[in-house]
């Protein structure tokens, strides 16, 4: 599968968008190579044509480090490969009655996943730049 995600090609008779969409491909794949140990958890609760949407997302939120912690200015902490924030976390706990810790790392990905498929990518909007080429 990770072969799959990483094929990035250049045609014979390139242009300038061909030379910016292999850049973009190259660079997406430095990043899913950095995390790709999480590709068998990610694989196991996302669809096939998200695994590199989700790979990408850990990549940018944690750099793939299932115990990483931030602190926002308003005093929360983002946990886990997911960084997920501890208002989000308290609010999602009884909603989905989970029983483990945040920087489980198949417990927050499977919650990453349910809100993929419920509500979208923009929970992690803040760092969008890194993993929305």
């Amino acid at each position: 599968m990770l072969e799959s995600l990483l094929f990035c090609a250049l045609p014979y008779m390139m242009t300038v968008q061909d030379l910016k969409e292999y850049r973009e491909c190259r660079e997406d794949n430095k990043k899913i190579e950095y995390v790709a140990d999480w590709m068998p958890t990610v694989s196991t609760y996302f669809k096939d044509e998200d695994v590199k949407q989700a790979l990408k997302v850990i990549y940018c939120e944690s750099s793939g480090r299932a115990n990483a912690v931030g602190i926002n200015k308003n005093d929360t902490r983002d946990i886990g490969l997911w960084q997920f924030n501890d208002d989000t976390w308290a609010w999602l706990t009884p909603k989905l009655k989970i029983k483990k810790d945040r920087t489980d790392p198949d417990t927050a990905t499977a919650v990453a996943s349910w809100l993929v498929y419920n509500d979208g990518w923009h929970h992690w909007n803040a760092s969008k730049t890194c993993w929305n080429n």
